[in-house]
């Protein structure tokens, strides 16, 4: 069994808590998963590990117990992790979950982080119109209406952030004008 490489990131402002980074696709949902792998629920009936496992596109985030550490229990977790995401069969997807669930929270963080600080930063604003069958489609409004360098900011800066937490991400489609709403940077809820 070839392990799956991870490394810890601290959660700002919750000490008990840490993202577990993983490559991406290594599971193919987000959020709660409805069944854990044995030997992370192992974990949990022996008060290492507290609150329910999040799963986000390129993490896991888990928390230590009260009255544990990460320093002394880090490095099992760890292990039984890497095990864990080795089998990405014994976790069970959350009831309702789509694939386009995971586009979706892809989106949201790459809009949330670094390219839509550079987005916000020129004076830009994105709207995502729609998350379907692995398409994203986007408005463009603010200083990206109408620049010359808008299809190199979609497809180098946003549809690269993207792709890199989603591989399933099949394309980004984008046009031009005015957000809705005036707002910057937000995502529309999609129907199922």
């Amino acid at each position: 069994m070839t392990l799956v490489p991870i490394h810890p990131e601290v959660v700002p402002d919750d000490p008990d808590a840490l993202r577990w980074v993983m490559p991406a696709g290594t599971l193919d949902f987000v959020g709660e998963p409805s069944a854990l792998p044995a030997a992370l629920q192992e974990l949990y009936a022996a008060g290492v590990l507290a609150h329910a496992v999040t799963v986000e596109p390129t993490a896991v985030l888990l928390r230590i117990s009260p009255g544990r550490t990460w320093r002394a229990d880090g490095g099992g977790v760890r292990r039984v992790l890497q095990t864990a995401l080795a089998e990405p069969d014994a976790w069970g997807r959350p009831a309702g979950a789509s694939a386009d669930d995971l586009v979706r929270a892809a989106v949201e963080e790459v809009l949330a982080g670094e390219v839509g600080d550079f987005v916000r930063g020129h004076g830009g604003a994105i709207e995502v119109l729609a998350v379907s069958d692995g398409r994203v489609t986007i408005e463009l409004g603010g200083a990206c209406e109408g620049c010359p360098a808008s299809g190199l900011t979609v497809k180098t800066r946003f549809e690269a952030a993207v792709r890199r937490r989603c591989p399933e991400l099949r394309e980004v489609v984008a046009r031009e004008g005015a957000p809705r709403r005036g707002g910057l940077l937000r995502l529309l809820p999609t129907s199922r």
